[in-house]
């Protein structure tokens, strides 16, 4: 895997998926973490986080369903986490409507606040067609070009074994990989990639620093 040494410095760094892994792997090497709507979320399908974009009024549309420890955004198909120390499924749900909302309001503000943006896709192992591939990539960046008014790039990351071939002439669109990704529901655990994150996160990087002002549960397990 070949890195580049020089350093591309960004006012957001906001992830869209396709699950936690970024959003963690960005907190162990700066110890902090922008929320963002899509941060701690469930984004398998690109698609979804395309359609979104589109029309961001699809979220909660079709209101929310549990499904395991998240719920599921019925319209969407997107996963959200919930606040399940709050120990009662009602105001769970009423948290998560209000951050939901919240945070797709704040995605569409720091789309046009003059800063540049970097915003990050790490696409699934799980598709067989590369040309479906190709077009996820070049759809977000497409639909992020015409919703973000802030220069930006988009940052794709793959697993190394993954789509060897993908290129893309856009000079907004970085591929980086890394040699694994961990399970879709245990991102914090043991063993995850930290060597290759580590060395994306060196070459994109905040621009900004945030203080500390929450504990993330895999603090607490750990």
């Amino acid at each position: 895997m070949n890195f580049f040494r020089k350093k591309r410095k960004y006012g957001h760094i906001i992830s869209l998926g396709y699950n936690c892994e970024v959003s963690f792997q960005f907190f162990l090497q700066y110890h902090f973490v922008e929320s963002a709507l899509f941060a701690w979320a469930n984004t398998t399908n690109c698609r979804n986080v395309i359609n979104v974009l589109k029309n961001p009024d699809i979220l909660l549309s079709n209101g929310l369903e549990k499904v395991g420890v998240m719920f599921r955004d019925v319209a969407s198909g997107i996963l959200f986490h919930g606040k399940d120390d709050l120990n009662d499924l009602q105001k769970i749900e009423e948290e998560l409507y209000s951050r939901i909302e919240y945070l797709k309001q704040k995605f569409f503000k720091t789309a046009v606040d003059g800063k540049k943006n970097l915003y990050i896709f790490k696409y699934p192992s799980s598709c067989d067609d590369i040309q479906t591939v190709r077009k996820d990539i070049l759809d977000l960046y497409y639909i992020l070009k015409q919703v973000v008014r802030n220069d930006f790039d988009l940052l794709i990351i793959l697993e190394s074994r993954m789509y060897s071939n993908i290129r893309f002439d856009i000079d907004k669109i970085f591929i980086r990989r890394v040699k694994f990704f961990t399970p879709v529901y245990r991102v914090t655990t043991p063993p995850y990639d930290r060597k290759y994150f580590g060395k994306i996160f060196q070459e994109f990087c905040p621009d900004f620093e945030l203080p500390k002002n929450k504990i993330f549960k895999f603090e607490e397990v750990n």
